[in-house]
């Protein structure tokens, strides 16, 4: 290196010593928490459904994104029966995953609000490994059954877990942001204070 310029010598030496920038870590995603009234959920783009999440693919055709929500078996698919409601939250039951697989960004749909987040590649991939997880799975690696679900191309899956009063599909859905890095409470049990706290932080969408 005889004859180099100083500088440009020290500036080699940096890049050399530095760790490999992973390719996840350089391409963020943009995930989006949806609220329906009471309910919250989480959607991922589809064009970064990672290995966890892939027994979701025969399921759809082709979406632009996967909502998917948490929350009690009986009060999921029957929002308007207060029985149900009332023995979700007083006692623990069985709970079920809707994912819905949306044509066009969420925003397009009739969601009462929602908001953006920017993950990391590698947040991203926590967040949906902790989300499989949560699929009741077969020796196969596929959900144990699926049935049709509220509206557009969607479906239920049996979930792990118990819904009661301290832990809701709001709760669910904190959790897992917690889990890849967003700083929520995961003991929120409302919709209204997840969206609340996920504005008051300073970034939103990716760019």
């Amino acid at each position: 290196m005889a004859g180099m310029k100083p500088g440009l010598l020290f500036l080699m030496l940096v890049l050399l010593m530095a760790p490999p920038l992973r390719a996840h870590d350089a391409d963020p995603a943009t995930v989006l928490v949806v609220r329906h009234r009471w309910h919250t959920g989480i959607a991922l783009p589809a064009d970064r459904l990672s290995p966890s999440l892939a027994f979701l693919r025969p399921y759809y055709s082709d979406p632009a994104w996967y909502e998917i929500g948490w929350g009690d078996d009986d009060f999921y698919r029957n929002t308007n029966n207060n029985w149900n409601l009332t023995k979700a939250l007083f006692w623990p039951t069985g709970t079920v995953l809707h994912v819905v697989g949306l044509a066009r960004h969420p925003a397009a749909s009739p969601h009462s609000d929602l908001q953006a987040l920017c993950l990391s590649g590698e947040a991203l991939d926590r967040l949906q490994a902790v989300i499989a997880a949560d699929f009741r799975l077969g020796a196969d690696g596929r959900p144990l059954s699926d049935t049709p679900g509220l509206y557009g191309d969607s479906r239920f899956f049996p979930a792990r877990g118990t819904f009661w009063f301290g832990h809701t599909c709001n709760t669910w859905t904190a959790r897992r942001l917690a889990t890849a890095g967003v700083a929520v409470d995961p003991a929120t049990l409302t919709a209204t204070s997840v969206i609340e706290q996920l504005r008051a932080l300073p970034a939103g969408a990716c760019d």
